[in-house]
């Protein structure tokens, strides 16, 4: 009895024992399937790291390739307008003397389609400016109560003609209303808008009209052209971009306005929208901020007759031979004493020699000299703050920054003689120089 008893307890303990080592066996193949799992991802996780890695360096690189080639694009652009700007500057100053002489009916004709097709070339160049200053970041925002009446009276005085020369009906809605706005950022996002809808319209006709909607204004650009479809709302907006001008027709522009206009608004803190159907026309909708209309009133600028030039002494600085020499003539006709000289040393000379009124220099001058330079230069020689004024053909971000910088009145080639000698007499009358200058003939304000 004993003896089965003894056996019976080691058959439960061999029993135990098998248990307890299956157990162990299960647990040692559980861990080692679990370090195996675990040191497999551990190898995994590494691998996708690197993945990671490579991909994101892959994509940077991507980004600055992106980036260079873009800043590429940008100079490329800047050193072709400048180069485009100067002879076109000095075209326009020739054809401007050219009209003040006489001539046959036909020569008459033939200036009047050169002055067109120069203008034309202006009104390019100075899109493709309009765009650098905005990538610049040199456009600030002056925030002021708007009247919007003048400035639709305006738009239409200066873009109606267009549209009667395509047949198109220009209408546009009076208004007594006004907003919080740039004046002049203002005008040249309408401007783009409507010359838009007259380039893109052939028939039919153009509405500007705006309307009160709550504590906002909706200036509204309406025509009856070809549409916008809905995928391509978005594009239109993109520089460069045209709708139906694969052969690049340039009687269609640059495909910058609207990109031009939408980038203002941004920087306004407008709002810009569109609405449009194919074959049915377009409508583009600025959202600006209602203001009491009598406060725009008020700060409307009273009109003043414009002083003449007559025997004004002005130094121009240009490297340009063609530039000099127009702008020389130019200034003459209007009754200015002129000199010119290609560096800062010859300026410097002749300043030394004779009295100065007005200094007109270029922004950029041989060995890498600015305008600006020349200008302090000349100051310092004189031991006074002549009134100044800057001309510049550069487009490049950069180089727009340090003009804007300098704090001396800029303008930008090519530039038309009406706004040359607008520019003129404001810096010659807020210096008190030119009341003091009775002139003894009258002398024809361009335009």
């Amino acid at each position: 009895m004993a003896s089965l008893l003894g056996g019976s307890q080691y058959q439960a303990l061999a029993i135990a024992a098998a248990l307890y080592l299956a157990a162990l066996l299960g647990q040692a193949r559980n861990t080692a399937q679990a370090t195996r799992a675990a040191i497999q991802l551990r190898f995994d996780n590494t691998e996708l790291l690197e993945q990671l890695r490579f991909k994101t360096a892959v994509a940077e690189s991507a980004r600055l390739e992106a980036e260079a080639a873009n800043s590429a694009k940008s100079k490329f652009l800047a050193a072709a307008s400048h180069d485009l700007r100067q002879p076109i500057h000095a075209q326009g100053l020739f054809l401007a003397v050219l009209a003040r002489t006489e001539l046959t009916p036909h020569q008459q004709v033939l200036l009047s389609n050169a002055r067109a097709a120069s203008a034309d070339s202006r009104d390019m160049l100075n899109k493709l400016l309009d765009f650098s200053r905005i990538e610049a970041g040199v456009i600030e925002p002056n925030l002021q109560p708007v009247g919007l009446q003048s400035l639709l009276h305006k738009i239409e005085r200066d873009l109606a003609p267009q549209a009667n020369e395509k047949d198109l009906v220009y209408r546009s809605r009076e208004t007594h209303l006004s907003v919080r706005s740039d004046p002049v950022l203002l005008e040249l996002i309408l401007r783009n808008l409507v010359s838009n809808a007259i380039r893109y319209t052939e028939r039919g006709g153009i509405l500007v009209a705006c309307r009160q909607r709550g504590d906002q204004v909706v200036l509204e650009v309406w025509d009856t052209g070809m549409g916008i479809a809905i995928e391509q709302q978005q594009a239109i907006f993109r520089e460069f971009h045209q709708l139906g001008n694969p052969e690049r027709d340039r009687s269609k522009g640059l495909g910058l306005g609207l990109a031009i206009a939408e980038r203002l608004t941004q920087s306004l803190g407008h709002r810009l929208s569109l609405v449009s159907t194919p074959q049915r026309g377009s409508v583009f909708r600025l959202a600006l901020p209602l203001v009491d209309s009598t406060l725009s009133n008020q700060l409307e600028p009273t009109a003043h007759i414009p002083v003449r030039l007559l025997n004004a002494r002005v130094l121009v600085v240009d490297d340009d031979a063609a530039v000099c020499f127009g702008m020389l003539h130019l200034l003459r006709d209007w009754g200015c004493i002129c000199v010119a000289a290609q560096s800062i040393e010859e300026a410097l000379v002749i300043a030394n020699e004779q009295a100065l009124d007005l200094l007109i220099c270029d922004y950029r001058l041989r060995g890498h000299r600015t305008g600006s330079e020349c200008i302090v230069a000349l100051r310092a020689l004189l031991g006074q703050d002549k009134p100044a004024l800057l001309v510049t053909g550069d487009t490049a971000p950069e180089r727009l920054r340090e003009a804007q910088g300098s704090g001396i009145p800029l303008l930008h080639k090519p530039v038309s003689p009406g706004q040359l000698y607008r520019r003129l007499v404001e810096i010659l009358e807020a210096t008190a120089l030119a009341p003091e200058r009775a002139p003894s003939a009258p002398v024809a304000t361009p335009h």
